[in-house]
């Protein structure tokens, strides 16, 4: 008993998933996808709606109660789906934003490259967390000296 007791703190904070941020950015329009993992809440955010007051982009609540879920095992290329809760029984959750990870995501702007290739609607883009966020290949060449062929 006295073991059970002291183990259900470690099962406790092991069981417990750390907050982070999703962010997906597509370009043709631009714009973005975030995820708060803590409040559950994604905003879409586009220069074309602002703030008329500020100028200001003006992030627009696009669902609550969403979640990142895990389709299937982890075999060939990992999958992950955002996902916002449905409106039936049959329906649970609607996916937002799907992802293959892949580490080589693209916004199809910048130079960088996301950990994760993500498609919204018929929009594909790259998507990056906190944790794993998107790199400018450029930038990491140079941290190790790569020489170019001639």
């Amino acid at each position: 008993m006295k073991r059970a007791i002291l183990a259900l703190p470690l099962a406790l904070a092991a069981s417990a998933a750390e907050a982070g941020t999703l962010r997906c950015s597509f370009t043709e329009p631009w714009f973005t996808i975030e995820f708060d993992s803590a409040t559950g809440k994604v905003t879409y955010v586009s220069p074309d709606e602002f703030d008329e007051a500020t100028g200001q982009p003006k992030p627009r609540v696009i669902a609550e109660g969403a979640r990142v879920r895990r389709p299937g095992a982890w075999q060939d290329v990992p999958k992950l789906v955002l996902e916002k809760p449905g409106k039936s029984l049959t329906d649970p959750y609607v996916p937002i934003v799907e992802m293959s990870v892949t580490g080589q995501g693209s916004d199809g702007m910048s130079d960088f490259t996301f950990p994760f290739e993500g498609k919204y609607e018929q929009w594909a883009g790259g998507c990056d967390t906190d944790k794993a966020p998107a790199y400018d290949m450029a930038e990491v060449y140079q941290g190790i000296g790569v020489v170019e062929d001639q």
